[in-house]
C-alpha cells in the first residue's frame, strides 16, 4: 500500500526500506516498522528472526527509488521532464522554464525550494527540500499527471543527487546553471560536490527505465562556468544533445557564435531589463521585470529548454518577460515604507556578492544587509560571507537562519570574524 524510508510513518500494508543513513541506520528500526504493519522489507543484508519478506538489494537507495517510481506507477515514463541543477539560480531558472511550457500549452508542475506546484496549485514546502525524498517526489509526480501536468520541472540539487532520490526519474532535459563551493559539509570534497552535480547528464541516457519519449534527451549547459566543459563531456558520452549558453558582446568575452544561445546586449530599465538574445537562428529580446543582472544567465538557461524542445521562441521569449518575480529571489518587498526591501536567498558569498553589487548602484542612501547562515551546513562559507557583507554593505547585522543542532551564537561569531 506505500513505501516508507521511515519505520514511524509506517501504515499497515507498507514495504519499508532500510537505508543508511548519515546519522541512523534503517536496519536497527525493521523490529519496529513490522510492528507497526509492514508486510516486507528491502534490506541490503538479510537480518535475523524477520517474518516478513526481505528483498535483499546492493543498494537500498537506489532500489528506494525505483519501488517508489513503480509504486507510483512510473509517472516519468509519460511526464516530460526538465532537471535543473546548481549552486545558484535553480528556483528562478525552473520558474522561468515553467513559464515557457505553460505558455507553450504544456502544462507543468513544479518541484523546488520555494514551493511545489501540482496542476496549477501551490501547495508549499514547508520542508524547504528542494529534491524531496523519493516517495514524495514520485507522489507528487504522479499527482501532477492526474491532475493534468504533462510537464514536471525539479530542482535537482547536489544532495538529492548524491543520495539517490532520483533514482527512477526519466529526464528529459538536464540544466547547469553554475557550480561554485557548496555543502562540503555533505560531500566533503568540491570535487564529489561537483560530481554529484554531473551525476545528473550522465541520467539523460535512453533505456528500458529513461526511455525517450518523442522529445530527445538534452543538456542545456552553462559555457561561461569552469565546470560547463566537463558537464557537457558527460552528457555527450550519455547520448544527450548538447547545448551551450553564454553571455557575450559587452556581457562577456566570447563571440556570440561560439555558443548555441548568447545574451549579446543588456540595457537596464526602471522596469527590469532588456536583454538581446540570440537562440540558434532566432534574435530578439527579451523585456525581462526580474531585477539583477545574473537573471540574464537564467533566461538564457530557460530560452535553452526552449530552443532544445522545439518551441516557438517569440512566444517563449514573451513569456519570460510577463514572469514578474520569483518568491525570496530579488523579491521587492513595498508596504509604503520610505525605503527599498529586497529578499534573496543568496547563502554563498559569490551570491550575496552579485545582490550586493546589483543594490549598491541604486542604492540613494545606506545598504544594510540582514543574514545569517544555517546549522548543520558547509562552515567554510561563514567567514568568506561575512567577509563579502562587510566589503559590499555600510552595516551589516548577522542574525540566525536555521542553526538546526549548532549553537548559534557560534555561527554568528564565524560570520562577523570574516
Amino acid at each position: 500500500t506505500g513505501v516508507r524510508y521511515d519505520s514511524r510513518r509506517v501504515d499497515p500494508g507498507d514495504l519499508f526500506v532500510a537505508r543508511r543513513g548519515q546519522h541512523a541506520d534503517g536496519h536497527d528500526h525493521v523490529p519496529a516498522a513490522i510492528a507497526a504493519g509492514a508486510v516486507a522489507v528491502l534490506v541490503e543484508r538479510p537480518l535475523p528472526g524477520v517474518e516478513v519478506p526481505e528483498l535483499v538489494v546492493r543498494d537500498a537507495k537506489v532500489a528506494l527509488g525505483i519501488a517508489a517510481a513503480w509504486h507510483a506507477g512510473d509517472p516519468s515514463h509519460t511526464l516530460g521532464i526538465v532537471g535543473i541543477t546548481g549552486t545558484d539560480g535553480k528556483t528562478t531558472t525552473a520558474y522561468l522554464v515553467r513559464t515557457i511550457l505553460e505558455a507553450a500549452g504544456r502544462p507543468a508542475g513544479l518541484l523546488g525550494t520555494t514551493d511545489v506546484i501540482v496542476a496549477g496549485q501551490s501547495l508549499g514546502n514547508a520542508a524547504r527540500t528542494s529534491t524531496p525524498e523519493a516517495p514524495e517526489l514520485q507522489a507528487h509526480r504522479a499527482a501532477m499527471l492526474a491532475g493534468g501536468d504533462r510537464w514536471a520541472v525539479v530542482e535537482s540539487t547536489s544532495h538529492g543527487l548524491a543520495q539517490l532520490r532520483v533514482a527512477g526519474v526519466a529526464y528529459d532535459v538536464a540544466v547547469l546553471t553554475n557550480v561554485s563551493s557548496e555543502h562540503l559539509e555533505f560531500h566533503g570534497t568540491l570535487e564529489a560536490y561537483r560530481e554529484a552535480k554531473r551525476s545528473l547528464f550522465a541520467r539523460l541516457t535512453v533505456s528500458d527505465e529513461n526511455p525517450d519519449k518523442g522529445w530527445g534527451k538534452h543538456a542545456v549547459v552553462n559555457a561561461d562556468d569552469p565546470q560547463g566543459e566537463a558537464v557537457a563531456k558527460v552528457a555527450a558520452d550519455a547520448g544527450a544533445r548538447v547545448l551551450h549558453y553564454g553571455q557575450a558582446g559587452q556581457l562577456g568575452e566570447r563571440e556570440p557564435e561560439s555558443v548555441d544561445l548568447a545574451a549579446v546586449s543588456l540595457t537596464e530599465t526602471p522596469a527590469g531589463m532588456l536583454v538581446g538574445m540570440r537562440a540558434g537562428a532566432w534574435t530578439g529580446t527579451v523585456a525581462l521585470q526580474l531585477a539583477g543582472r545574473f537573471n540574464v544567465a537564467n533566461a538564457l538557461a530557460a530560452m535553452g529548454v526552449a530552443l532544445a524542445l522545439g518551441l516557438d521562441l517569440d512566444a517563449a521569449a514573451a513569456a519570460l518577460g510577463r514572469l514578474e518575480s520569483v518568491p525570496g529571489r530579488m523579491q521587492r518587498i513595498d508596504e509604503g515604507q520610505p525605503f527599498t526591501v529586497v529578499i534573496d536567498y543568496a547563502h554563498t558569498a559569490e551570491s550575496l556578492d552579485k545582490v550586493l553589487s546589483e543594490l549598491r548602484p541604486p542604492a540613494d542612501g545606506r545598504l544594510i544587509v540582514v543574514f545569517g547562515s544555517a546549522g548543520d551546513r558547509d562552515a567554510s562559507k561563514r567567514a568568506p560571507m561575512g567577509q563579502v557583507a562587510g566589503e559590499g554593505a555600510d552595516l551589516v547585522i548577522i542574525t540566525d537562519e536555521d542553526p538546526r543542532s549548532e549553537d548559534g551564537e557560534a555561527i554568528i561569531e564565524a560570520i562577523a570574524r570574516g
